[in-house]
């Protein structure tokens, strides 16, 4: 579950030991994704209680000098009946400041990362899962020029505080013989930051007096909740092959607060996404796949800094085709089609800030979602 807040640096700050494995999809062929998922899907998929183990690691690294010390462990238990399970993890990195060229100014920003979690699932029948997560992460990274002090005193420099809340419970069931499942799932993120971005005037002008006076420090609050529920049937015998059909749908909001109080600049919105979708996974035979689906979503931006709402109703079909001719060789063409919807909050205002500018966004009064067509061989 990520944010656009959390995207600027949640993947990298997500420890490598809670990992079980990365899915790579390309194209927007799925319906299931999303609908901004045109290019294609990277999906991190956190490890799941196998089997009684536990494992602790560290890592020494050294870059001319500069050192990266990373401290990783993993406990696991599992019951006699092997119905039920648990798993945890720590992680904990000190990094330090890495200046390639000797100007003062890193090229590897200085990291402190303490992340831990737990996952522990529960199978009440056979036929019946219950999965629960919680991760916690907590990073400060610094960099700019390499100055003793607050950042605010630095030419330029770039200073972020996250912690990052994260959890969720999913339940799956199968019935009809094995042919048919339902999956509900509810996701929650807090992530609260404290930053600073910045370039600080020539020393003793006024516009370095009133830098000094009030530093442009900032605080970003984001909430996310994700909810749906997906059913999926097989049917054995359609027109001479399988398929399995997917019904499904869920709700996302997603609440930012952000606030630079030096540089007068605000974003308070709420965004609400209401997405249906269906899918078809027929395989025609050994050799032919065929994957069809649409998605319907409902999007709605309210920002409460200008008082002002945004609603885009968007169809997204997609296609994706499969042939194999041969055992070992496989070709795919998949049209996928997709829309980023409108929001005041943007990766881009941050990068403006590094460079010394302030960057405001005003909504227009007729803005329309972007509309993307991902086409793939």
């Amino acid at each position: 579950i990520f944010s656009p807040l959390t995207g600027l640096y949640g993947l990298e700050q997500i420890p490598a030991n809670m990992i079980d494995r990365i899915e790579v999809v390309r194209g927007g062929g799925s319906a299931l994704y999303g609908s901004s998922a045109i290019g294609g899907t990277v999906n991190v998929i956190t490890k799941i209680p196998k089997r009684n183990e536990y494992s602790v690691g560290y890592t020494y690294q050294n870059i001319k000098g500069t050192t990266d010390h990373i401290f990783a462990g993993n406990a696991t238990v599992v019951n006699d009946d092997r119905n039920a399970g648990v798993s945890f993890f720590v992680n904990n990195r000190q990094r330090d400041l890495y200046d390639a060229n000797g100007d003062n100014f890193s090229e590897l920003p200085e990291l402190k990362n303490t992340s831990f979690g737990t996952n522990l699932f529960f199978l009440p029948t056979e036929n019946q899962k219950i999965e629960v997560n919680f991760s916690k992460m907590n990073e400060y990274r610094y960099g700019g020029e390499m100055v003793d002090g607050a950042p605010h005193f630095a030419l330029q420099s770039e200073e972020r505080t996250h912690d990052v809340y994260v959890g969720n419970i999913d339940y799956q069931i199968n019935f009809n013989n094995e042919k048919s499942s339902l999956i509900t799932y509810l996701a929650t993120q807090y992530t609260g930051r404290e930053h600073y971005t910045g370039i600080r005037p020539e020393e003793g002008t006024a516009e370095d007096l009133d830098h000094l006076a009030n530093p442009p420090y900032g605080t970003s609050e984001t909430t996310t909740f994700q909810g749906g529920l997906q059913l999926n049937h097989k049917l054995d015998e359609f027109l001479r092959g399988n398929n399995v059909l997917t019904f499904g749908g869920e709700f996302v909001q997603d609440d930012v607060f952000d606030v630079i109080e030096a540089y007068q600049y605000k974003v308070d919105q709420l965004t609400q996404n209401i997405g249906i979708f269906f899918q078809s996974d027929w395989e025609i035979s050994e050799k032919w796949n065929l994957l069809a689906g649409a998605r319907f979503d409902n999007h709605t931006l309210n920002n409460r800094a200008i008082n002002k709402e945004v609603v885009n109703n968007v169809i997204s079909p997609r296609v994706s085709l499969l042939y194999k001719p041969f055992e070992k060789a496989q070709l795919r063409a998949t049209w996928g089609t997709g829309f980023r919807a409108p929001q005041a909050f943007d990766t881009d205002l941050h990068i403006a800030f590094a460079g010394g500018g302030i960057s405001r966004v005003q909504l227009a009064e007729d803005l329309k979602r972007e509309r993307s067509n991902s086409y793939t061989v």
